[in-house]
């Protein structure tokens, strides 16, 4: 599993325990979900796999959720996520991971041979205490990514950024992760960011 997939994993997990407990507490209390211990399982997984495994992780989670409380895909069309990565996306599908954490998922209808050029889009907002925490922990090669949102960091398939309590996160690697370009995944967090607030 790739230090991204870990983070996200113990995110997940994180997210699901506080649930849990604040279920059987009947949800009284602040809920602020613990913090994902620090350290991430490395491995040898191509940044493919990594988008794979990531993708995984969020369809084993989805199952603690209901309807979403942001529409993501309300904010971000399969058209516009298409034209921004010169990559053909179908039908958006919303998830939510858990409550406060929502997800849409544009599947890549393109026929190209290049692996790289048929991974989904994934792009999910957070709206959980220690968010911004959890998505540095476990992400390795970060590089900041100036001039959105209050702070915001590239890394190996996509881009995290933090906007006040909130964080939004677009994953789903193309050939601009590859060379460090993340123009294109900064432009889709601020359509994002721009409907949000």
């Amino acid at each position: 599993m790739s230090d991204d997939s870990a983070g996200r994993l113990r995110l997940a997990i994180s997210v699901v325990t506080a649930g849990a407990v604040l279920a059987a507490c009947g949800s009284s209390g602040s809920g602020a979900p613990p913090e994902p211990s620090p350290g991430g399982a490395s491995g040898g997984s191509t940044a493919a796999g990594s988008a794979a495994t990531s993708a995984a992780t969020s369809k084993t989670v989805a199952a603690a959720g209901g309807s979403g409380s942001v529409d993501v895909c309300g904010l971000l069309s399969a058209a516009q996520a298409s034209s921004i990565n010169n990559v053909t996306y179908g039908a958006a599908t919303p998830k939510m991971i858990t409550s406060g954490w929502d997800e849409c998922s544009y599947t890549n209808t393109g026929t190209h041979a290049d692996p790289v050029d048929i991974q989904p889009l994934e792009v999910s907002v957070l709206n959980l205490p220690g968010c911004w925490t959890a998505l540095h922990q476990g992400k390795s090669n970060t590089s900041p990514v100036p001039g959105i949102g209050d702070e915001a960091f590239g890394y190996e398939i996509g881009l995290a950024v933090k906007v006040g309590s909130r964080c939004i996160e677009v994953e789903g690697l193309t050939h601009a992760e590859l060379i460090g370009d993340y123009s294109h995944d900064a432009a889709m967090a601020k359509i994002v960011i721009g409907h949000l607030s």
